[in-house]
């Protein structure tokens, strides 16, 4: 860990101000290029879920360094986890002609949340750092393949089959 972050981890009104900035920023950051893209969880959906789930370790924090309630501090951010599956998989979707749509998304409020957690928990450079590595990704992905996405060939026999086209199949049965 980064020693210039060292005055973020103590519980005072500038870390929890410093941190939510950062959960907003992040969180905005993921949901601005959704928007952008005119997807379904777009710009104030990653910046509430991001924000909801650094409140909930600043919670757990305040709870146990303030409060002096000697319990479990990851306890709330585990039932972040369980929740954001929930709501994740809301948005998972199965069309009429068997695609599966909304992965993405289901897989961007994850990150949103992750990353909100470790921002309440006030490891700004982890927060930081993961946030490089998804947009990372996602200029990787469209400037490499496009808008099509990525397909890994499975060599079935003699026959080439997509991963795409392989999942459709097992979908359809």
């Amino acid at each position: 860990m980064l020693s210039v972050f060292d005055g973020l981890r103590s519980v005072t009104t500038l870390s929890v101000f410093v941190r939510l900035a950062c959960a907003f920023i992040c969180g905005g950051i993921i949901g601005i290029e959704r928007s952008y893209k005119r997807r379904p969880a777009g710009f104030r959906t990653h910046i509430l879920i991001c924000i909801g789930a650094a409140i909930t370790t600043l919670t757990s924090q305040y709870l146990y360094l303030n409060m002096h309630y000697f319990t479990d501090m990851a306890r709330l951010g585990a039932q972040v986890v369980a929740g954001i599956g929930f709501i994740g998989a809301g948005t998972i979707i199965v069309t009429r002609d068997k695609r599966v749509k909304g992965l993405t998304t289901a897989a961007g409020l994850w990150a949103a949340a992750i990353i909100g957690l470790v921002c309440g928990a006030g490891y700004v450079e982890c927060a930081i750092f993961a946030e490089q590595l998804r947009e990372s990704a996602r200029r990787a992905q469209r400037h490499h393949v496009g808008s099509h996405g990525v397909d890994i060939a499975l060599h079935v026999g003699k026959q080439r089959v997509g991963l795409a086209q392989r999942i459709n199949r097992c979908v359809k049965r």
